[in-house]
């Protein structure tokens, strides 16, 4: 056993970007009894099958974490471009408020008192309509973004659960060719490292926020969110 401790660590250590509860699956898979006594096998061959399949292995591993790497990437690029455009629309908003405020604070410089009631009155009866839209479609703004972040984080999560399961199919598959190169030798016939296709790397979420700005209150008329799927396919066993 004292190889696959060896080779765990080496594994281990190059899959950098594994989270701690994948490492703890592989831990238990790698650490388990295998069907076979590894002290009787020559040290020849056992340097041979070590030498085949520790590159692939390390193969697996830096494919996992260039794989995961992208799939978190690719969120936080989404992330922000939403952020921003929301900011945008914060902007928009704090712009119409502004305005509001404005008319109101122009009567404050009316001395007489009739006139400044009037000033008020008219004020207020012509932003009745556009307060009105501001809260509407803030409140949509704010549901829409949320949507929005939440779809992201789902994406993200598929891209990153697929990566890691075909992190640990394709390792647990290399194994299987080692202990069999351990058991019976070196194989005759060259070996490929297992290969899972890879999660797309998220062309996640891409999500518009469309805004309507006749009116003098932006109106969001549309979201729209479209996530990409997330492929698997099924691991690919090479032939010993």
């Amino acid at each position: 056993m004292k190889y696959f401790a060896l080779l765990l660590a080496v594994i281990l250590a190059s899959a950098q970007a594994k989270p701690s509860q994948l490492q703890s699956s592989l831990d238990q898979y790698l650490l388990k009894g295998r069907n076979f006594d590894v002290e009787a096998v020559s040290a020849d061959v056992t340097s041979q099958c070590f030498t085949l399949y520790l590159p692939m292995l390390n193969e697996v591993a830096a494919t996992f974490s260039t794989s995961y790497q992208a799939c978190i990437s690719t969120a936080n690029a989404e992330t922000t471009n939403l952020t921003a455009e929301a900011t945008k629309q914060q902007t928009v908003y704090q712009q119409e408020v502004s305005t509001l405020c404005s008319a109101f604070t122009a009567c404050d410089s009316d001395n007489d008192t009739a006139t400044f009631f009037n000033c008020y009155a008219s004020a207020a009866e012509g932003d009745v309509s556009v307060i009105y839209d501001i809260a509407t479609n803030a409140a949509s703004s704010a549901n829409s973004l949320s949507a929005s972040l939440k779809a992201i984080q789902d994406t993200e999560y598929q891209c990153t659960n697929t990566t890691e399961s075909n992190y640990v199919r394709d390792t647990a598959a290399t194994y299987d060719l080692l202990d069999e190169c351990l058991k019976n030798g070196v194989p005759t016939v060259s070996t490929a490292a297992p290969t899972t296709t890879n999660a797309a790397p998220l062309s996640s979420t891409s999500t518009t926020l469309v805004v309507d700005s006749s009116s003098t209150a932006s109106k969001v008329v549309a979201v729209t969110t479209a996530a990409a799927p997330v492929v698997v396919a099924s691991t690919v066993a090479a032939s010993t």
